[in-house]
């Protein structure tokens, strides 16, 4: 009898503990990092229990000349511990990708208190940003998550993973979404793509899309061409080879028009081909010019510094209905 009730004393006693210990945990959504004068200027966004239904964080500011520094300085006058395992979005802003790149990716895969799950991305207002959400009574790092999470958009969705992934392998350059922030909407239609782990340049939204469609990251996709027509895929899949000196992309585009189309089917299926082969040709030749590959296509050629290729699209319509001959056809 005695044995029974000194482990339930135990379980009861244990049970304290770690309610104790958890409560006494901060639980941080978003963590962004500067670097200004040879300093880490850090904002940690902390999240608090719900109340009411409605979800509600606070931040913490830090200087210091490491990250660890920086962060001990947000919290001292703080009497929890970090908890960075739930860690929804790190902020990078552009001056501490281009020089200290490096020292954060140390940081956060050496310290086992991270997750990988987490998405990246440069931001330099990141105060800015996170205050317009805690205004609208959510926390900034799941508004964000959720954002990434949308295929309605064409954002790029980097996690951990992925930057170590091309961080670390000399057939990719790294590329990290923007976030800004106009008129009190958070906007996530630009990216920064890398070369030698430097910011060169930036792609815009319709970038965006043809790198998720050659990539397979699948988006909602919207392809305008002549007269106000638009195709959307609802489904995509391309194919990379390599086969006589020559890389060959052969993207699948399978979707339907928005409204009807006064074309015979052979003439509507060549406008879409022919438009979306000119937008991917540019895109492909922008990146060539700027000597980057995030898309990794120099993996695939045995000469790592000429890319030669060819692009053949496939275009298949789900709903034929929509395109009729008009009067003049």
């Amino acid at each position: 009898m005695k044995k029974i009730i000194i482990l339930f004393a135990c379980l009861l006693l244990t049970g304290c503990y770690n309610y104790k210990e958890v409560s006494d945990l901060a639980f941080v959504s978003s963590l962004a990092l500067d670097y200004q004068d040879n300093n880490f200027n850090i904002i940690l966004e902390i999240e608090e229990n719900q109340k009411d239904n409605k979800f509600s964080s606070y931040i913490l500011e830090g200087t210091g000349k490491t990250i660890e520094a920086a962060i001990q300085n947000a919290s001292l006058s703080f009497n929890k511990d970090l908890y960075f395992i739930n860690l929804n979005i790190l902020l990078i802003s552009t001056e501490a990708a281009n020089k200290k790149l490096s020292n954060i990716l140390d940081y956060v895969t050496r310290d086992n208190n991270f997750s990988f799950d987490f998405n990246i991305a440069i931001c330099d207002k990141p105060k800015e940003a996170i205050e317009n959400i805690i205004k609208q009574e959510e926390i900034f790092g799941k508004y964000i998550s959720n954002l990434f999470k949308n295929t309605d958009s064409n954002i790029i969705n980097i996690k951990l993973d992925n930057l170590l992934n091309n961080y670390l392998n000399k057939d990719y350059d790294i590329i990290l979404p923007i976030i800004n922030i106009k008129e009190n909407t958070i906007i996530i239609d630009k990216a920064a793509i890398f070369k030698d782990n430097i910011i060169i340049d930036t792609l815009n939204k319709e970038s965006l899309a043809l790198y998720n469609i050659l990539l397979n990251n699948h988006r909602d996709y919207y392809l305008e061409i002549d007269n106000n027509i638009v195709f959307k895929t609802s489904y995509y899949q391309t194919t990379i080879c390599f086969k006589n000196n020559t890389l060959y992309i052969i993207p699948t585009l399978t979707g339907t028009f928005l409204e009807s189309v006064s074309l015979d089917e052979n003439k509507i299926i060549d406008e879409v081909n022919i438009n979306f082969n000119k937008k991917l040709e540019s895109f492909i030749n922008n990146l060539i010019s700027l000597q980057s590959d995030p898309i990794g296509l120099k993996r695939y050629t045995k000469n790592k510094k000429a890319i030669k290729y060819r692009i053949s699209t496939n275009i298949i319509l789900e709903n034929k209905s929509l395109i009729y001959k008009g009067v003049s056809s």
